[in-house]
């Protein structure tokens, strides 16, 4: 039957070619505009144009965990064909930002879906038209929350415009992760409360033990809240805790490795548990002196005034760029305000 035919074209697609090989790069070194660490055996953090890129490598082929900006997806693309001699078979995108997304396109047409031969069949069997249309395009699928998608696909202009680079795998609330098997690991994408935006999620491989977590931390600036996507500073920390307490651990005797969970930011060097929680910290801190001077009645004009980052701008901050300390301070303040002003309506409702 010509159904079974197209499937069996399928299978021989998926195991016909490979990407080319070459000699991997040393554990820590610079492949053009791309900065290579090898974090695990088979995780490397890619650093693009000073953006943290996740790369798990493999038999099977390899993730991507966000892909740059555009300017730089051709040097990813030559970056990741040296490490692993596979396709690329999943894309995941952390967020909606152009700086993490702006390879999407490019990387996902260099990679080809585990998906097709009898797995299309499956399910596509009511469909065998679509049989056809799916073999013509095999692409690696980019995943991502539902909202991530929403968000690209309202904003004008730019990569968000390229259908191409749109997540086609998306999942929402309720559920809270996505899942997948390659390479004998498992790797969870995780839905977190709305920090960065209100579509964040973080990746967790889950046998090499290593956390990716786009925006949400970076640890060489305060975190940016993007209030107009949905951010908060009280998201922000609630997802710095359940990375925390649910995905890494600090090392010890009962960790395989000695490092504990290792943490790929979105900019900086890679971290552990005890980093985060200093970082957790640091937002805890800033957050209650906003809601104190909040709460008697300071504007934020005057809360700016008092400094609230006081002893932590050194680390994180900025008087310059495109995310300031005081960007920063509104993006606190007007989170509490929305959040205040949420707290009083459900209250009216009770």
């Amino acid at each position: 039957m010509w159904w079974l035919f197209i499937a069996s074209l399928a299978a021989w697609v998926a195991m016909a070619g490979q990407a080319p090989a070459a000699t991997p790069p040393s554990p820590a070194s610079a492949t053009g505009a791309v900065e290579v660490l090898q974090v695990r055996p088979d995780i490397y953090m890619l650093t693009v144009d000073g953006e943290n890129v996740g790369l798990e490598t493999g038999p099977q082929g390899a993730v991507v965990v966000d892909t740059g900006p555009a300017s730089a997806a051709g040097a990813l693309l030559d970056t990741i064909r040296r490490l692993s001699p596979h396709w690329i078979r999943f894309i995941v995108d952390t967020s909606a930002d152009a700086n993490l997304i702006g390879g999407n396109a490019r990387l996902s047409a260099a990679g080809q879906s585990m998906m097709i031969g009898w797995q299309l069949l499956g399910r596509y069997h009511n469909r065998p038209d679509s049989i056809t249309e799916h073999l013509l395009d095999t692409r690696a699928p980019i995943i991502a929350r539902q909202g991530v998608l929403e968000q690209m696909a309202s904003d004008p202009g730019g990569i968000r415009a390229d259908e191409l680079a749109l997540p086609s795998d998306t999942f929402a609330l309720p559920q809270t992760h996505y899942n997948f098997r390659i390479n004998g690991d498992i790797v969870n994408v995780v839905a977190m409360p709305p920090a960065h935006s209100q579509a964040d999620s973080v990746v967790l491989f889950r046998r090499a033990d290593v956390v990716v977590t786009g925006a949400i931390f970076d640890v060489t600036r305060f975190p940016v809240i993007d209030v107009a996507h949905g951010g908060s500073i009280n998201g922000e920390i609630a997802a710095i805790d359940q990375i925390m307490n649910n995905l890494a651990v600090a090392s010890g005797p009962v960790v395989n490795s000695e490092d504990g969970t290792l943490i790929i930011p979105l900019h900086g060097a890679v971290c552990n548990q005890p980093e985060l929680l200093t970082y957790r910290d640091m937002l805890y801190a800033v957050r209650s002196r906003v809601e104190d001077l909040m709460q008697h009645g300071r504007n934020l004009e005057q809360v700016e005034a008092a400094d609230p980052a006081q002893g932590y701008e050194k680390r994180f901050g900025s008087d310059t760029g495109p995310w300031t300390t005081k960007d920063f301070i509104e993006a606190v303040y007007r989170s509490l305000e929305t959040a205040q002003t949420q707290q009083r309506g459900r209250g009216g409702q009770g």
